[in-house]
This record gives structure tokens, sequence and C-alpha cells, in this order.
């Protein structure tokens, strides 16, 4: 999982598996990597890691990111999760293209890594319009809409994470 601080990955590694990380309202409440098992409801259990928050400047030291990048060029899929009551519908996709920019600085390997796109917190006031906005800036990207806290969502996140995965699987239908 990578994003912002206070994106929601705490809270969406509660939701997908039996970890229960440190979770709070203030930027790196996330000091250490957590690793939760998610059991899908098909296919093989698979790891999914919940780094420290990046920030601009994170391939440099900046925050605490920098200590963990090297750690997810191991993993299969980054989970790109975005805050969606902070985007900017002027700028939607100013957050997305921050920690893609740390991501290629950092190196080749986390730049060409498959990403699946997660827009979170969609159970906060206002975030409609701002999600539109971020779709259609991406227009040809599959984005998943999610509200971690509730769980809305994020059952069709695993059967997507562990069809991409396990390729072999065929898809389940809902």
């Amino acid at each position: 999982l990578v994003g912002l601080p206070n994106a929601g990955k705490s809270t969406l590694i509660s939701a997908m598996s039996a970890a229960r990380p440190k979770i709070a309202d203030y930027p790196f409440t996330t000091l250490t990597p957590t690793i939760g098992m998610v059991e899908p409801p098909f296919g093989e259990p698979f790891a999914v890691a919940d780094i420290p928050g990046l920030i601009e400047g994170a391939h440099e030291g900046v925050g605490l990111g920098i200590k963990f990048l090297k750690h997810i060029e191991r993993t299969g899929i980054l989970v790109h999760l975005i805050d969606s009551s902070g985007i900017d519908p002027e700028n939607p996709l100013e957050q997305f293209a921050l920690i893609n920019n740390e991501l290629a600085m950092h190196s080749d390997t986390l730049a060409n890594k498959t990403q699946v796109v997660v827009l979170n917190k969609i159970d906060l006031t206002g975030t409609e319009n701002r999600i539109e906005a971020f779709k259609n800036a991406l227009p040809d990207q599959s984005i998943f809409t999610i509200s971690a806290a509730t769980g809305k969502g994020v059952k069709t996140l695993i059967k997507h994470l562990a069809q991409l995965l396990q390729p072999a699987v065929p898809e389940d239908k809902e």
C-alpha cells in the first residue's frame, strides 16, 4: 500500500486482514511497516504491506518512506491509495503524480510496477465531484472507489488483487 500520509492505508489493511496497526488522524501514525495476510474468497492468501506515508522528497530521505521503498520493490503489485476528500478538482492528479514521481525517482523498478489505483474515503461528504474529476483525468485507468472505514468496496478490491496475483483463477461474479 503506497500513498500520502493519512490516505487510509492502515485502515485499509485492517479492513482486508487481521492486522491491527495503530490508526490515528495525524500524519506518520505508521512508523514501521505492518504486514497483513489477506484471505481472498478464492485462490491463495496473499500478504499486504502498509508502509509509512510517502511525501515529496521521500526518494531523498524526506519523511520515513525512503527506508521502506527498497522493500516494496519486491512486491507483485502496488496499491496506490488516495484520499478522495483531498483531491483538488482543479488539479485532480496532484497526489497521484507526487507519489508516482517519488517512486520513479527511487527506481525504475517501482516506476514500472503494476499499480491498482484506489480512491478511499468515499463515505465522506463532498467527495463525489472530486472522484469524478480524478476519473475524468485518467479515463483509461481502472480506478476502485472504497471506504476502508465502512468496508464499502473492499471485497471487490480484494477479489481484483487476488485475480492479478493469481491470474489462473477465474473471475468471481458478484
